[in-house]
């Protein structure tokens, strides 16, 4: 009996090694793996892709674009325009994470659903929301150090900019793309920008970021400053602007008497916000306090 229960004691000793052996082996491969897998990330847009370069984080997806991306993002995969991103090259990447603002809205985010991609998407219509991205990023990819050095230099440029004199001044901000022009309020990015630069636009309190011209509503308000932005192919948005202001009607308008008219840096202000705000608030208050 007691070699039988000796016996018996040696085997439960044995498998209790065995046991704690095996987990240790697997909780080490359940490290490996976690370590083995390498986070693909996809950015949809220019301003997405600048944020991430600021954050250091590593893109495998980069838009196609005419403008030149960070030097992170040379040998990245093109996905397609940001208007028009490729589903399928997407997919092929097998990403971890694709990142797309959220400007071109629902139908947008539709295509990600059907084609079962899972996309996350940031406001960058305006300021505040282009503080909200830049520390919703950081938090995501644990770059929150980096991420407050960027809102750090935000900050300083608006505390900058609001203890300036207010421009006496009104703004009429227009939209030009090949085809159309619109009203961009103070909703829009640029917008925006107008205001925090001590600017008044005139189309304030609005509920869209962009509006269908009302010249009466114009000639009421009577602008003495038009700022123009520009989007898609500058040039041939800049004529379709051009030939609007044209008009007979637009001579009623002091900003077209006095031809008091500038056509905006297409990089520096998009529909989207971007880490070019420090330049472009600097830019402004030149062409509000010249």
């Amino acid at each position: 009996m007691k070699k039988i229960l000796c016996l018996i004691s040696i085997l439960m000793v044995t498998f209790s090694v065995i046991g704690c052996s095996s987990s240790e082996v697997d909780s080490s491969k359940e490290q490996a793996t976690s370590k083995d897998e390498k986070q693909v990330v996809v950015a949809t847009s220019v301003a997405i892709t600048e944020i991430l370069d600021r954050l250091g984080v590593e893109v495998s997806g980069v838009p196609q674009t005419s403008y030149e991306l960070p030097e992170s993002a040379k040998g990245a995969t093109e996905v397609g325009s940001p208007m028009n991103p490729d589903m399928e090259i997407i997919k092929s990447l097998n990403p971890t994470d694709v990142i797309c603002v959220d400007t071109l809205g629902s139908d947008f985010e539709k295509q990600f659903e059907e084609n079962n991609i899972n996309a996350d998407f940031y406001n960058l219509s305006n300021v505040d929301g282009l503080k909200e991205t830049i520390a919703a990023l950081g938090e995501k990819f644990n770059k929150q150090d980096k991420a407050n050095e960027i809102l750090d230099e935000i900050k300083e440029v608006e505390n900058k900019v609001n203890s300036n004199k207010k421009s006496d001044d009104k703004i009429l901000v227009l939209f030009g793309a090949p085809g159309s022009v619109m009203v961009a309020t103070d909703k829009s990015y640029v917008g925006n920008l107008v205001e925090l630069a001590g600017g008044q636009n005139i189309f304030s309190n609005a509920a869209t970021s962009f509006t269908t011209l009302n010249l009466e509503e114009i000639i009421k308000l009577n602008p003495d400053k038009i700022l123009v932005m520009t989007h898609a192919d500058p040039e041939v948005a800049k004529k379709a602007v051009s030939d609007e202001l044209s008009k007979e009607l637009w001579q009623n308008v002091n900003a077209v008497k006095n031809n008091d008219i500038t056509y905006l840096e297409n990089g520096y202000f998009g529909m989207s916000a971007n880490l070019q705000i420090v330049e472009a608030v600097e830019k402004l208050g030149d062409i509000l306090y010249e």
